[in-house]
C-alpha cells in the first residue's frame, strides 16, 4: 500500500512537472518586447531592466513602477542604442497581421522569435573614447538621400570614405555624379545596370536623386537603412537660391534679388525656367513630393509620416555632430567614422543676410519645408535624449577629433582657386558669382589616405568609384 501511495505521488509530480513545462512553451511563443520613453525593455506588461554584471553578461531583473529603473537603466547599459531588440532591419516591411509587435531600431515592427534570448543579445561596448566594439554589428547597407544645399556633400563623403575603404559596391550614377534628378529615381539611371554582366549585390547609394522608395527597393537589399539630411528653411532656401542662381532664372536686377522675389514670390516663380515646384519646398520636393498652395496641412503632415516610416535617421544639418552621433549609433559605426572637414559650403561674402521679415516670407512660401524641419528636428532631440550614455560628451569627442585631423591634414581650408587646381581632387563646382571654399593640403598629408579622402569633392571621388566599378566589371579587379 505504501508503495502504491509513492508511485501515486510520484505520477502526480511528473504530471504537475510536465504541465509546467508546456505552459512554459506556449507562453514563450505569446510574449511580446517592447520598449519605454526610457529604454527601458518591457515584457508582458513587466519591466525587464537591461544591466550588466561584472562579467559583461546581460541580466534582467523585474520591477513594478519602480522609478528607479530608467535611472539604472542609463547607468548600467552600455552603448546599444536602439539595436536591442532585433538582428538585423527588415526594409520597413510592415506586416498588418500581428496583434502585438516590437518595434525594432530603425522603426520596424517585427514579431519576436523564440530565440531571442536577451542573454544572446549583441550590444555595442565603448572604450570611453567614442569608439566602438566589434560586439555591435555595424550595418554596411544604406540608402542616404542626398539632398541639395543641407551640408549633405559632407555627409556624402563621410559615406563614401566608409564604403570605400569596405570595398563595398555603391549604386553609381552612369554619368557625372547626379543619378537622374530632377527625374524619380529609376534603376536603368544606375551604372552597374547599364554595364554589369550579371545581377549586382549593392550596398550603398548616396548621390543626388529624387527619391522613389518602390524602384530603389527592387535594388537594395531588405535590411537597407534610410537616412537624409535637412536644413532649416530659411538658411537652405537662401544658399540654394543664391548657389542655383534663382535671380537670373528669374530676371531679377536688384541688389537685394532675394528680397524682391519675396515680395512677389508666385508672379517670379511662374516665370522661372523651370517647373514651380522647383523653386517652392525644394527640401520636400527631394522625397519625390509635388506641393501645391492648396495643399492643407493634414496631406502634408501625411507625407511627414510616410517619410518618418522610411528613414531611420533624419538628420539636421543646423545640429550636424549631433546628427553624426545619432548616425553613428542607428549604424553601429565607429567614431573615426563619422569624422568630417566641411565639404562644397561658400564663402560667408557669398552669404547674403536676411531681416526677420524676410526669414518669415521664406517659411511661409515653404510651408511644407517648413513643417518638415520642424518635425523632425524635434525628432532629432528625441532620439538623442532616450540614447542611454551621455550623447554630448561623445559630440565633444568628436568636435575634438576634427580639429586634430584639421591640424594634421590642412595647411588652409581657403586655398586659392591657382593651388586648388594643381590637384583637381579637391576642387570645388564655383557658380558664377559665388565665392566656395576650398582644401589645401599640407606636403606631408597628400600621402596620408586619410586626409586625401577627406578633403576630395564629391566629383572625383565618384568618378574614382565609377573606374573601379568599370574595371570590376571587365574582369580587371
Amino acid at each position: 500500500m505504501r508503495c502504491r501511495r509513492h508511485n501515486i505521488v510520484l505520477l502526480l509530480v511528473a504530471a504537475v512537472l510536465l504541465m509546467m513545462t508546456l505552459s512554459r512553451k506556449h507562453l514563450l511563443s505569446t510574449t511580446f518586447w517592447s520598449r519605454d520613453d526610457t529604454g527601458t525593455v518591457r515584457k508582458d506588461g513587466l519591466k525587464t531592466e537591461m544591466t550588466y554584471d561584472a562579467t559583461n553578461k546581460i541580466t534582467e531583473t523585474r520591477a513594478s513602477g519602480n522609478t528607479e529603473a530608467g535611472q539604472r537603466v542609463k547607468k548600467h547599459t552600455q552603448d546599444w542604442g536602439n539595436n536591442v531588440l532585433t538582428d538585423e532591419p527588415n526594409d520597413r516591411k510592415t506586416s498588418i497581421t500581428l496583434g502585438r509587435r516590437v518595434h525594432t531600431h530603425n522603426g520596424f515592427w517585427k514579431r519576436p522569435t523564440n530565440d531571442m534570448n536577451i542573454s544572446s543579445m549583441k550590444v555595442p561596448e565603448r572604450d570611453g573614447f567614442g569608439n566602438t566594439s566589434n560586439t555591435c554589428n555595424e550595418k554596411t547597407n544604406l540608402v542616404f538621400l542626398k539632398t541639395h544645399k543641407t551640408a549633405s556633400s559632407t555627409v556624402q563623403n563621410v559615406i563614401m570614405r566608409f564604403g570605400s575603404t569596405r570595398n563595398l559596391t555603391f549604386a553609381l550614377p552612369i554619368r557625372g555624379h547626379i543619378t537622374g534628378w530632377p527625374r524619380l529615381f529609376r534603376k536603368s539611371y544606375v551604372l552597374q545596370e547599364n554595364i554589369a554582366k550579371k545581377n549586382t549585390t549593392y550596398n550603398i547609394i548616396c548621390h543626388h536623386m529624387r527619391f522613389h522608395h518602390e524602384h530603389i527597393r527592387e535594388l537594395m537589399p531588405d535590411d537597407t537603412v534610410y537616412i537624409t539630411i535637412i536644413r532649416d528653411p530659411v538658411y537652405m532656401f537662401e544658399s540654394i537660391f543664391t548657389y542655383m542662381r534663382f535671380d537670373k532664372q528669374f530676371g531679377i536686377n536688384s541688389t537685394e534679388p532675394l528680397k524682391t522675389f519675396l515680395e512677389q514670390p508666385f508672379h517670379f516663380a511662374k516665370s522661372g525656367k523651370r517647373d514651380v515646384q522647383r523653386y517652392r519646398n525644394p527640401m520636400l520636393y527631394e522625397f519625390g513630393n509635388m506641393r501645391t498652395e492648396s495643399d492643407s496641412d493634414e496631406s502634408i503632415e501625411f507625407d511627414i509620416d510616410r517619410i518618418e516610416k522610411i528613414f531611420s535617421v533624419v538628420m539636421i544639418a543646423d545640429y550636424f555632430e549631433e546628427s553624426l552621433v545619432l548616425l553613428k549609433h542607428t549604424l553601429c559605426w565607429d567614431i573615426n567614422d563619422v569624422t568630417f572637414f566641411k565639404i562644397n559650403a561658400r564663402k560667408n561674402e557669398s552669404i547674403r543676410s536676411m531681416t526677420a521679415d524676410m526669414a518669415g516670407k521664406i517659411r511661409q512660401w515653404n510651408r511644407a519645408d517648413a513643417m518638415l524641419f520642424d518635425h523632425f528636428n524635434k525628432t532629432l532631440w528625441s532620439k538623442l535624449s532616450k540614447l542611454p550614455f551621455d550623447w554630448r560628451k561623445e559630440v565633444e569627442v568628436l568636435k575634438a577629433k576634427n580639429l586634430q585631423l584639421q591640424d594634421e591634414c590642412l595647411q588652409s581650408d581657403s586655398a586659392s582657386k591657382a593651388k586648388v587646381n594643381h590637384d583637381k581632387r579637391f576642387g570645388v563646382y564655383q557658380p558664377a558669382g559665388i565665392h566656395m571654399e576650398h582644401f589645401q593640403l599640407k606636403e606631408n598629408a597628400l600621402m596620408n589616405a586619410t586626409c586625401v579622402n577627406m578633403a576630395k569633392s564629391e566629383k572625383p571621388f565618384t568618378f574614382e568609384l565609377q573606374d573601379r566599378e568599370k574595371r570590376r566589371n571587365s574582369n580587371q579587379l
